[in-house]
């Protein structure tokens, strides 16, 4: 009878497991990816075709911008806002900054009566510096 001293260790097999850590670092770099690689549009969700002119120039002073839609609606920050909102937020502006300009950017469909009313707002609550947002136009003068 042959008597052996060797001794086996019991093999444990355990569960095999999956690691977060990288599938969290993929996760990471795809959102960053996709973060950089997005294109924001310029546009304020407001779509306003501006009337065209050859003698439009750039506007340097600090403003305040309105939008006027084609249905006469007032829009400020893509908010919609009645006439009461205008008047309260020209005031409050042009203490804190009397210099400030109000820039209106009416649709070229806009009705004139729509137009000249948010003008009039303008001018009875103090505003003296009141532009109109246009397109240039870049082709030869019309004589």
């Amino acid at each position: 009878m042959i008597s052996s001293n060797l001794k086996f260790n019991k093999i444990t097999i355990k569960k095999p497991e999956i690691t977060m850590a990288p599938l969290i670092d993929v996760v990471f770099l795809l959102l960053i990816f996709f973060v950089v690689s997005t294109v924001f549009p310029e546009n304020r969700g407001l779509i306003i075709e501006k009337p065209a002119t050859r003698t439009a120039e750039n506007l340097s002073l600090k403003k305040i911008s309105f939008q006027l839609d084609a249905t006469g609606n007032i829009h400020f920050k893509n908010q919609k806002i009645n006439k009461e909102d205008v008047a309260r937020l020209i005031k409050e502006q042009l203490q804190s900054d009397k210099d400030t300009a109000i820039l209106i950017i009416t649709d070229k469909k806009t009705p004139t009566g729509d137009f000249v009313a948010l003008m009039d707002i303008c001018k009875t609550n103090g505003a003296t510096k009141i532009a109109i947002a246009t397109t240039a136009i870049t082709d030869e003068p019309v004589k």
